[in-house]
């Protein structure tokens, strides 16, 4: 890699293409938000699987040789160009997690708009809970789950473990509300409330520490239009940023 990395302040993984290991077992990893990456990928003009960092905190560096750097989180970003041995540090302030990304082509150098304002809500497929609910959440959130204190009634019974999913939304005996996340176990035995759907996941990546969220359930449908929504809007960020930046790469040439 042609990062140095000089000082890392939180969790820092690196993604590419991924492994399809869960029936053996193995939590399906990948980022958090499966969608900011491709924006980031865009933006330097990268192929499709190639790798991108997520950084959950803050990350120093240093250039190993003159590149261009992509930082995004869900919501904001940019491009910029590094000198070789030149420093430089990204942060998560005001998000959970952010992407960054690396090319040796000179990139011309922009602000970027992220496709995922901050949310107070979160949609989910309900299973056991059928009605919306209020949780705060806490400062244990990792690539895991994440967990929320929550007033719901819980209504405990020991049942056998069972296949879980990211996403997944759980209630402890104690009433705390754990969401699973990438990297969280691939089964569980705790009551299960629903799943966040696959569009908000990026949402996820953007959890604040003590703050209230509203989790409203949606049917199979709105989820499914949900998606195809976000999956089209990533589609034609992406286009778009390819084009400008091979724009603009020819009229320096």
């Amino acid at each position: 890699m042609s990062l140095k990395i000089i000082k890392s302040y939180g969790q820092t993984s690196v993604f590419a293409a991924p492994a399809k290991l869960r029936k053996f077992g193995v939590p399906p990893g990948g980022p958090i938000d499966p969608h900011t990456p491709g924006l980031v990928r865009a933006a330097l003009l990268s192929e499709d699987d190639s790798p991108v960092l997520e950084v959950l905190g803050t990350l120093e560096f240093e250039a190993k040789r003159d590149l261009s750097i992509c930082w995004m989180t869900p919501h904001a970003g940019f491009v910029k160009r590094l000198k070789k041995f030149e420093r430089f540090r990204v942060t998560t302030i005001g998000s959970f997690a952010g992407y960054l990304g690396y090319s040796y082509r000179p990139m011309p150098e922009r602000k970027l708009a992220g496709l995922f304002e901050p949310v107070r809500q979160l949609r989910f497929l309900p299973l056991e809970q059928r009605i919306p609910f209020d949780a705060s959440s806490t400062l244990d959130i990792n690539r895991q789950g994440y967990r929320f204190n929550c007033e719901l009634s819980a209504k405990f019974t020991q049942s056998p473990s069972e296949p879980a999913v990211p996403g997944l939304i759980q209630q402890t005996p104690g009433g705390q509300i754990i969401i699973l996340g990438p990297d969280g176990p691939v089964s569980g035995g705790y009551r299960r409330l629903g799943v966040v759907i696959a569009a908000d996941w990026p949402y996820l990546a953007q959890i604040s520490v003590n703050s209230d969220y509203e989790f409203i359930p949606v049917n199979r449908e709105i989820a499914i239009h949900a998606l195809k929504d976000v999956r089209r809007a990533v589609a034609v960020r992406s286009q778009f940023l390819r084009i400008i930046q091979q724009r603009e790469i020819a009229k320096a040439s």
